[in-house]
């Protein structure tokens, strides 16, 4: 159902040096977290997936902190890498790259969340309807000196898509191809 590699409910657990890979369910693929606030540091979460959201990680009502993790090649059917639902997670020193998903956010999925992203390649995204790196859902993100590069879509927003009062604040950053 939730969490195909793990699953924390009202949990902070840390986890450094780690692969989350080959795992599926039907939200966060890789890892769930519902109301959680895990320290997420050099870890890999790929080639995961999630019948509907979160085909990497899907944080509901959640702040995490994740510096220095690749989130590759994972899927779902919205946020094929994360879904943020009503989160703040702290990402850092991250790379969200080839990862897909069939309607919002091929990288990254917002929903009144507020992520504060910062030194983070978010590149060759992709989606078949909005938001091929980034797509925002009543959500104010924050990014600073991100690339957000390659990602594609065969609609709107192949870089970044805002939807329904989003507005993000974008320092120093780069949006290309």
């Amino acid at each position: 159902n939730n969490g195909g590699g793990i699953y924390n409910l009202e949990s902070s657990p840390t986890l450094t040096n780690t692969i989350i890979t080959n795992n599926s369910a039907i939200y966060g693929g890789g890892i769930y977290n519902n109301s959680s606030s895990p320290i997420i540091t050099n870890t890999s979460i790929s080639n995961n997936s999630a019948n509907n959201s979160g085909g990497g990680i899907y944080n509901n009502s959640s702040s995490p902190i994740i510096t220095n993790t690749t989130i590759s090649n994972n899927s779902a059917y919205n946020g094929g890498g994360g879904y943020n639902y009503a989160s703040s997670p702290i990402i850092t020193n991250t790379t969200i790259s080839n990862n897909s998903c069939s309607f919002y956010g091929g990288g990254i999925y917002n929903s009144t969340s507020s992520p504060i992203i910062t030194n983070t390649n978010i590149s060759n995204n992709s989606t078949n309807n909005d938001g091929g790196g980034i797509y925002n859902y009543y959500s104010s993100p924050t990014l600073t000196n991100v690339t957000i590069s390659n990602n594609s879509t065969n609609n709107d927003g192949g870089g970044i898509y805002n939807e329904y009062d989003s507005s993000p604040t974008i320092n120093n950053s780069i949006i290309w191809g």
